[in-house]
């Protein structure tokens, strides 16, 4: 097993990817398969391969390792080197498992989902965010979001459930008709078979609100997990009671939300008001 020090070289995931074979070997060394692994400490197949290579574990994880393997707070220990590791490579990690994904459920608070955006909007979200990047830079992420979309016009597209905010239709992007654009291309998504669009209005107050952007995914294997997107990060949450936990929040948010219907005619008096 590789050798872990505090001032280790190389980056986070370096040493998130040894911690992860160190998981390997002693789950292998006793016999167990992933599935085998993935049952006895509750969580997913999927969510139990992220962490063997190298995606960042549930803090409550490492004791139940020693126990379970008689290592005697070997995991303990090593969790302190890695613990305190930025994580820039969390949103690759998002990434892989929504494309895969079979359900996606999404509140967004502060602009419309990247899976919804037009070239237009992204770019100007991108713009704004990055005001030094060059045109190039810009389009390049553009593209690179645009091409997540793909999948949503396949054979075999994910459901979506998409609560917006009010303020995401009332916040006017790239100007009037940017933004007009934008909202005229959530209309077709509002109420199909494959997507619910709804909005949380203001008149809901704290009822129709989180406290910031959450996506929640169903996995292939039907295993679940939770993203919380931050200013400059994200974190991915496989625990199953703290996904559960979010799931009720997002269902709560969701039945204090307009019907479909409704949804669509603020979305129209939204793109009128952009005219």
């Amino acid at each position: 097993m590789a050798r872990f020090r505090a001032n280790d070289r190389g980056d986070g995931a370096k040493r998130r990817h040894r911690y992860g074979q160190a998981i390997r070997a002693q789950r292998e060394r006793r016999g167990m398969s992933v599935a085998d692994a993935a049952d006895v400490f509750g969580y997913s197949t999927s969510a139990w391969s992220r962490y063997e290579n190298g995606s960042p574990i549930p803090v409550g994880l490492p004791a139940r390792l020693d126990e379970m393997f008689g290592t005697q707070g070997m995991f303990a220990v090593l969790w302190e080197v890695v613990k305190d590791e930025t994580h820039p490579d969390r949103y690759q990690d998002y990434m892989r498992e929504e494309a895969r994904a079979l359900e996606i459920f999404e509140y967004a608070p502060y602009r419309i989902p990247g899976l919804l955006q037009t070239s237009a909007y992204a770019n100007a979200v991108y713009a704004a965010a990055a005001p030094e990047a060059t045109a190039e830079e810009i389009d390049w992420k553009v593209a690179l979001r645009l091409g997540r979309q793909d999948r949503l016009k396949g054979d075999d597209p994910p459901f979506m459930s998409v609560v917006l905010d009010e303020a995401v239709i009332r916040r006017t992007v790239g100007g009037p008709k940017v933004m007009r654009d934008q909202l005229a291309s959530l209309l077709p998504l509002v109420d199909t078979s494959r997507s619910v669009l709804q909005i949380a209005p203001f008149t809901r107050g704290e009822r129709g609100a989180l406290s910031g952007p959450l996506i929640l995914l169903t996995l292939p294997d039907l295993g679940r997990m939770a993203y919380l997107e931050g200013i400059s990060n994200g974190q991915i949450l496989d625990d199953p009671a703290a996904v559960r936990a979010h799931q009720r929040a997002y269902d709560r948010v969701r039945a204090e939300a307009l019907t479909p219907g409704e949804t669509a005619d603020l979305i129209m008096a939204a793109i009128k008001e952009c005219e």
